[in-house]
């Protein structure tokens, strides 16, 4: 019978695992890192570039690191800024030309000014510069990627009750819907309306309603679509957020970009810039179509309507100023509750009214936007729609939809967020594809638009979900009495909320003031 020695056991009676003695002697007190076989092994030292980059440096790096650094207060006192409607450039007139004569968007980047071949000048390759320049004092809070915004979700949707309204409206004219390819309207201008693009804290309305404590975050409808949407969004924008008394007030700086209509914005073919463009190409540039579909815009909203009898509102536009023609406009002060600690209250716009069967009857509410087409002879697709409008519309408008998501986007959520019952989309085309100051309109269609939200993968949940987490960040992140900036980055889909001083913009400010006084 084979003898059977059973092995010895070790006891390790002063710790945990086995005993220090168990190894062989020549593997005592060897590192060993635990590894799987799946990861990837990289060299810990590479010796054979050591003279690539010398050592000459290394001090310059030590100290670039120990000068960025620095302790930052964020405890501010309690600031009071002024609210107060400034009526001095607000009326269309004049912010056209401020649009038409300053050059917002910086040089882009190039090789001795010339162009070089290949790819180089690829559309889809631009490099953007910010909507404004970080400054060196601006201190970096948060950052967050689209993917992450796009995760949002608000489980339940507040319902909004209107809690002021101020205006007066035109009522719809339904000939409109007769227009088509075959008998095309040309858009008269308006150019004696005034159009108003108040921020929130110029806003005497808002100045009220936050006296009395109504909401604890305020904004308009277009800078709260801009952030629902703005993971569809691909140019840089800014907002500008303030916070006093434990309220947040969303607004614009002066000079912003946001109330200009994109242009082809999420297209694959983007329009180019300006620096980039010989002087044919100008007038299809991404800041000259912005304007040119501004401008048809304003006009499309009133040209859909029949002048004269207007439904009136209780208040009157708070405004209008003395000499000014006032365009059918109402605004609806509303207000949502997001949470038991969050109101919001915000400045949503109607463009016209549907006049009621009854006498009786409240007539229902219509936003009314126009999607312009492009008619730019270097564009990879060329469109057609005098062509194909009467019998591709739906093709056309997916197109339409797919070049500009982010715009259609916000034109949905600005009409949900006002309560409107329609939505009218206009066609509308140069009468000559060199000429962007005159046009003529191909067809319209009316939609609902919680339908048109559907169609368009809009989600309530979705959009409201990125409009809380936004408000959350900035509620966490800038304290009481301080201002904050939340800034789209140009080339990238990542959104960054930055602390700035409190004067931040105010050069701007008085460089407009200078600017008017010299006009």
């Amino acid at each position: 019978m084979v003898k059977f020695d059973p092995p010895n056991m070790s006891e390790n009676v002063e710790g945990w695992g086995p005993a220090l003695d168990i190894p062989p002697e020549k593997f005592r007190d060897m590192p060993y890192a635990p590894f799987s076989k799946s990861d990837r092994l990289g060299r810990a030292a590479d010796w054979t570039n050591q003279g690539r980059h010398g050592r000459m440096d290394e001090g310059e790096f030590m100290d670039d690191d120990n000068a960025g650094f620095q302790v930052v207060d964020y405890r501010q006192p309690a600031r009071q800024f002024n609210f107060g409607y400034r009526p001095r450039d607000r009326d269309m007139g004049q912010r056209n030309r401020q649009w038409n004569d300053r050059d917002n968007y910086r040089k882009d980047f190039r090789r001795d000014g010339r162009r070089y071949g290949g790819r180089y000048d690829d559309r889809r390759n631009q490099i953007r510069e910010a909507s404004v320049e970080v400054g060196d004092d601006w201190v970096l809070l948060e950052e967050i990627p689209f993917s992450t915004l796009a995760k949002c979700r608000m489980d339940n949707v507040p319902e909004g009750e209107t809690v002021r309204e101020c205006g007066s409206l035109e009522y719809y004219d339904k000939g409109s819907e007769r227009i088509s390819c075959k008998m095309e309207k040309p858009l008269k201008r308006f150019e004696h309306r005034a159009f108003h693009y108040v921020t929130t804290i110029e806003d005497p309305v808002i100045e009220e309603l936050a006296s009395e404590s109504t909401g604890t975050v305020y904004a308009t409808s277009t800078i709260l679509a801009l952030l629902m949407a703005s993971t569809r969004t691909a140019y840089p924008w800014d907002i500008v957020v303030q916070r006093a008394n434990d309220m947040l007030f969303l607004g614009k700086r002066d000079g912003s970009q946001i109330d200009l209509q994109t242009v082809n914005e999420t297209a694959q073919d983007q329009p180019k810039e300006e620096k980039n463009a010989s002087p044919e190409e100008k007038i299809n540039t991404v800041r000259h179509l912005a304007i040119e579909a501004t401008q048809i815009n304003q006009n499309f909203s009133q040209a859909m309507l029949i002048e004269g009898d207007r439904y009136k509102f209780p208040n009157a536009n708070p405004f209008i100023t003395e000499g000014q023609e006032e365009a059918s406009v109402a605004y609806r002060y509303r207000k949502w509750k997001l949470d038991n600690e969050v109101s919001l209250v915000a400045r949503c716009e109607i463009d016209g009214a549907i006049k009621a069967s009854g006498n009786d009857e409240e007539p229902q509410f219509l936003v009314i936007k126009a999607l312009n087409e492009v008619m730019d002879p270097n564009a990879r697709q060329i469109t057609d729609w005098r062509g194909k409008l009467d019998t591709h519309r739906g093709a056309i408008l997916a197109t339409e939809v797919k070049n500009n998501g982010a715009k259609v986007a916000r034109w949905i959520i600005q009409a949900m967020l006002s309560g409107a019952d329609r939505m009218q989309i206009g066609f509308v085309s140069r009468m000559n594809p060199r000429d962007n100051t005159s046009h003529v309109v191909l067809g319209t269609q009316l939609y609902k638009p919680r339908e048109f939200a559907s169609q368009n993968s809009l989600v309530q949940s979705t959009f409201w979900g990125i409009l809380k987490r936004i408000i959350d960040i900035c509620f966490k992140r800038i304290p009481n009495g301080g201002k904050g900036v939340i800034l789209k980055d140009p080339n990238s889909q990542i959104l960054r909320f930055y602390l700035v001083p409190e004067d931040a913009f105010e050069e701007d400010e008085n460089f407009e003031d200078d600017d008017e006084m010299g006009n």
